[in-house]
């Protein structure tokens, strides 16, 4: 669904449909506070409630920890969903429909006939599995490796048939076309074009879920060397193809279900397989996801981000060691992700280690794994020495294509200096790779920590905080406004961009009342949200001040702002040149005529 698509009357209905303390009932228990509801907030640990939701303004707000907006950032939020996620979510939900071009109407109901495809399928593999005679084969092989009935239940494993057409056959008496089946990759064409057969047979079945909760694709696993035509294949493990619903590069298994579990612990745990996450999973290890076999992407990366910044790899040896993981691994660190590595016994990954030693075992390691550049520097000690001059210089090449990675200078800088240490060379040598590498000279400029500002304002920017939050609560004063600011008038980047939003976007050009919610979703900076945010659930202003009143709180401020800008740019004609003064003097006759002006007009 384009975002075009979602018009200001359709949210409207959405939102006078979906009660904002109905739909957040559903996450977080509320209880009446006044005219609000109150509870603890899921956005950050407290064990006071400060989160409040207003159903007479469809908003919430917690007083804790600052997060606020309406109904739809709450669940983008909340459920890590895209804006325009959210919406169809809502509209669902409640019953709005969404206007569609021809184009997304036609894709839409492909997609739904895959998706009712797929459930069908999960329910089908399932009844095989309990149910059938062929399916005790499969449930002795999940039983022998330590799976119960409820992990089977949660996980809804299934078995394949081994038979050519069980599926296909199936699946047409369900009133499913083969055409519909050969785009969700359950079926294959016979290399004589006679006719169909099942890609899955005889397999035990993993099926693949979205985040929501949808099945989207399956993998299907070998469980008999029998040299029957049927079921003989060198593939142990089989995946769906790629389909309108299934991205293997923008998927990761469990992540239904281990989503909260990783928002809650703060990491994800990133395994290989599907067994490996089951395991983990029965065993009380909930924030855990497979990358289904496949090398990394960038679109796993932004998929883990969206619900931590942290990630410990779980690979057995000889997956971890190998150059297309370390690449994905590259991926994670150039997205400011943490990477830190578990280290497993030679041949061993966790649902074997879980099995053989226990899950408390198996937790001491997640609290031993190292991060990701002391691994490495580690294993290349081991494997390839760094004594020798050829040492060093292969070791420098492996750690350089990971270091060229960070964004955080500090952080890159600390781990120069460690690896200088480590292999006993000077750190300008890491640099220098780093130079040619294009991700080393920005760095060397800039290596020192810097002082963390205060979070307290100063005199000129509570001025342009009471600014705009005067425009927001009077917007009448906006056509004001236009003449006598400009945007470089703010001293902070966010206080800037909410004042292009209020003042000088085309949105609001009448003088209308804003909308809190709509404007706190169009606001990209936390110091712009956080003014917007301040302003939710609180007062408005009492009557008894008057227009006159407020338009004089309103000119006292640009008159102080104007003041500040003129001193600033005092002080920058005693620093520039020649050159750039005579400009610099040009902008301050300009700042004072556009101040005399507004002063003559007012």
């Amino acid at each position: 669904m384009a975002k075009g698509f979602i018009t200001d009357n359709v949210k409207e209905e959405i939102k006078e449909r979906c009660d904002i303390v109905d739909i957040i009932s559903e996450y977080v228990p509320l209880s009446a506070a006044g005219k609000n509801f109150k509870g603890l907030c899921p956005f950050h640990d407290e064990k006071t409630p400060s989160f409040m939701v207003s159903r007479e303004r469809q908003m919430f707000k917690c007083f804790g920890c600052g997060e606020a907006g309406d109904i739809f950032t709450f669940l983008m939020k909340h459920e890590k969903m895209e804006y325009p996620e959210a919406v169809k979510f809502l509209a669902s939900k409640c019953g709005v429909s969404l206007p569609e071009s021809k184009g997304s109407k036609i894709l839409r109901k492909s997609r739904d006939e895959l998706l009712e495809l797929n459930r069908s399928a999960v329910s089908y593999y399932q009844k095989v599995l309990l149910n059938s005679k062929y399916g005790k084969e499969a449930l002795t092989y999940f039983r022998e490796r330590g799976i119960k009935d409820n992990t089977i239940d949660s996980f809804k494993l299934g078995y394949s048939l081994p038979s050519w057409d069980a599926f296909l056959k199936a699946a047409g008496k369900a009133g499913f076309s083969t055409k519909v089946m050969l785009k969700g990759g359950f079926i294959l064409e016979r290399k004589q074009k006679d006719g169909y057969y099942d890609r899955f047979r005889g397999r035990v079945m993993f099926p693949i879920f979205d985040v929501r909760g949808e099945p989207i694709g399956f993998g299907g696993r070998t469980i008999s060397s029998s040299e029957d035509p049927v079921t003989r294949s060198d593939i142990k493990y089989m995946n769906s193809p790629e389909t309108p619903l299934y991205n293997k590069s923008r998927s990761l298994y469990n992540l239904n279900l281990a989503k909260e579990a990783i928002s809650k612990e703060g990491f994800v745990i990133l395994t290989e397989g599907y067994m490996d996450v089951i395991t983990c999973f029965q065993e009380g290890i909930h924030n855990v996801v497979a990358s289904l076999g496949t090398s990394l992407s960038e679109g796993h990366v932004n998929l883990i981000k969206r619900y931590t910044n942290e990630v410990i790899i779980a690979y057995d040896s000889d997956t971890a060691g190998a150059a297309a993981t370390a690449r994905g691994l590259n991926l994670l660190v150039k997205g400011d992700l943490k990477v830190r590595m578990l280290t497993l016994p030679e041949g061993k990954d966790p649902d074997d280690f879980i099995r053989e030693n226990g899950v408390d075992t198996f937790r001491d390691l997640l609290s031993e794994a190292v991060d990701l550049v002391d691994h490495k520097i580690q294993k290349i000690q081991e494997q390839i020495g760094i004594n020798s001059i050829d040492g060093k210089k292969q070791a420098t090449e492996e750690l350089v294509a990971t270091l060229a990675n960070l964004n955080n200078p500090v952080e890159k800088h600390e781990y120069v200096k460690k690896s200088a240490e480590k292999m006993n060379i000077e750190e300008d040598y890491i640099w220098q790779q780093l130079d040619d590498a294009g991700a080393g000279k920005r760095i060397r400029r800039s290596t020192q920590p810097t002082i963390k500002p205060s979070s307290r304002l100063n005199a000129r920017e509570r001025i342009e905080k009471r600014l705009l939050e005067c425009l927001i609560q009077h917007p009448q004063l906006i056509k004001q406004a236009r003449t006598r600011l400009t945007p470089d008038d703010f001293s902070k980047e966010g206080y800037a961009e909410l004042a292009k939003i209020i003042v000088w976007s085309n949105d609001n050009q009448n003088g209308e009342k804003f909308d809190l919610g709509e404007l706190i979703n169009k606001c990209k900076s936390r110091e712009s949200r956080d003014i917007v945010s301040g302003l939710i659930l609180k007062r408005a202003d009492p009557e008894a001040i008057s227009e006159i009143r407020i338009e004089e709180e309103f000119s006292g401020c640009i008159n102080k702002i104007q003041e500040f800008r003129e001193r600033e740019f005092r002080r920058s004609l005693k620093q520039e040149s020649n050159e750039d003064s005579i400009a610099m003097a040009r902008k301050l006759m300009e700042l004072r005529q556009r101040g005399k002006s507004t002063i003559d007009g007012s």
